[in-house]
């Protein structure tokens, strides 16, 4: 038989072994939380770069539409006749009649056979048009006489 001091004793090291396996399991579980903590933050991260990204791709197709779209007036103002050209590109959505530009340069010639100058006939037309509600295309006269 063993004495009860044995005895004792032995239930002191069993009870410092539970104590001991007792604290390595709340380590484990407090390793755990903090794992599932991380893993919950990554996901919200991971959402919200989600949806900054989702922002920032509508933002960038949003000024490259921008970006096409003054590369086509660029282009449209670097012709022979820079105001023409732009004038096509919107001619779709124009709302006035046009009158054409062999007309108007009809006119400006016709303006200038009867002696008025080119300043006060360019007026004249600007004038009609205007009070016609015309949209004047008299722009390029110029390259087409020195041709």
């Amino acid at each position: 038989m063993q004495s009860a001091q044995e005895s004792l004793a032995e239930l002191r090291a069993a009870i410092r072994y539970c104590e001991n396996a007792i604290s390595a399991a709340e380590s484990t579980i407090e390793s755990i939380d903090f794992r599932q903590q991380l893993a919950k933050q990554q996901a919200m991260n991971k959402q919200e770069s989600t949806g900054r990204e989702v922002a920032l791709e509508a933002e960038n197709a949003k000024l490259r539409e921008e970006v096409d779209k003054l590369r086509k007036e660029k282009e449209a103002s670097s012709g022979p006749c820079g105001c023409q050209a732009y004038r096509d590109l919107e001619e779709k959505v124009a709302t006035m009649p046009v009158i054409p530009r062999d007309v108007a340069i009809a006119i400006f010639r016709e303006g200038q056979r009867r002696g008025y100058n080119d300043k006060s006939v360019a007026e004249s037309l600007k004038g009609l048009c205007k009070k016609k509600g015309f949209e004047c295309r008299i722009h390029g006269i110029d390259d087409i006489e020195k041709s």
